[in-house]
């Protein structure tokens, strides 16, 4: 299990690098939810996304031999950019395995990077597979999207930024995926803020981890239908769900349609883009699924990659 320490070992890696993200406000964010809220904005991160950190802090931390030997990652999207931006910084030979059904903006943005892209059926086990048949045929050495102690060391430096900007913090909502976030800024927040609650959230089709938490063991579900692509994962990392289990309060659930209505407020009244991944914690906020009240609250923003045409259609 990573340490506090080597998040902060990550952070003095990465700060030449990413953005310093803002903290975001709206009364009548706080008004609707009765709490008093901000929200993390990854989505203005490098890549637009926080994935930059992870996959800098994994792949810098290679040996020269493997850096020359390139790195082969699969992902859904943002991972993938993270990935392909990381190497690009670090001269080292990336590519990316990415389902065939993911979104054309994250594709185009990958191989703008520089990666090269190879695409997979659209369950998360398939992109797996192909992953791993590429570094065993070419040598690649793996970049996980979650399930590594590099990976997510360097997601949990948001909330060391955090701790830069906020004197006092009751409770952090953070989105679930394969757990790297919710991983990582579990172990930083519980030392940083004390007596902070830690709340993750899915979306209801995507809720391995929900069930997880709850049986006290990695449950594994069918490929989830969500507008969450970043959630598409269908069991979340072993290293993450061990963390998950010692340092986070509970897991909860939005629905896609709680997601859209919180996409719409934040583009209509803050006028911040969010892709639908990045809305599932702010979400939880917005409609109170936690039922808390008068706190004072954080939700990240994971990301912002959302396509024009996915705007078009909730608006």
């Amino acid at each position: 299990m990573i340490r506090f320490e080597d998040i902060q070992t990550a952070a003095s890696l990465l700060r030449p690098v990413v953005h310093k993200t803002p903290l975001l406000s709206s009364t009548m964010f706080d008004q609707q939810c009765g709490n008093t809220v901000v929200l993390k904005a990854e989505n203005l991160q490098r890549i637009g996304a926080f994935k930059i950190r992870g996959a800098y802090n994994k792949i810098a931390t290679l040996s020269d031999t493997e850096k020359r030997r390139g790195v082969v990652a699969h992902s859904s999207g943002n991972h993938a950019q993270g990935v392909a931006l990381a190497s690009r910084l670090l001269g080292v030979r990336a590519t990316v395995v990415m389902p065939k059904g993911s979104s054309v903006n994250k594709v185009e943005a990958t191989k703008g990077y520089g990666a090269e892209v190879v695409f997979s059926e659209d369950s998360s086990d398939d992109r797996e597979r192909l992953a791993r048949e590429l570094s065993e045929k070419h040598g690649y050495v793996p970049v996980p999207p979650y399930d590594d102690d590099k990976i997510i060391a360097g997601q949990g430096t948001v909330s060391l930024e955090l701790a830069q900007d906020l004197s006092d913090l009751e409770y952090l909502f953070v989105p679930v995926g394969g757990g790297g976030l919710i991983a990582g800024n579990a172990v930083a927040a519980k030392r940083l803020f004390p007596g902070i609650k830690i709340i993750g959230v899915e979306t209801e089709a995507a809720n391995d981890c929900y069930q997880s938490f709850r049986k006290k063991e990695i449950v594994r579900i069918q490929p989830p239908q969500t507008i969450a692509d970043g959630m598409r994962t269908q069991a979340v990392g072993k290293r993450n769900f061990e963390i998950i289990l010692r340092f986070v309060d509970d897991i909860v659930t939005v629905s896609d349609q709680q997601v859209i209505e919180t996409m719409k407020f934040l583009l209509e009244r803050m006028k911040i883009v969010t892709e639908p991944t990045g809305a599932v914690a702010p979400a939880a906020i917005y409609h109170n699924v936690a039922n808390i009240s008068g706190k004072h609250v954080c939700a990240i923003i994971s990301g912002g990659n959302v396509s024009p045409a996915f705007l078009k259609s909730i608006l």
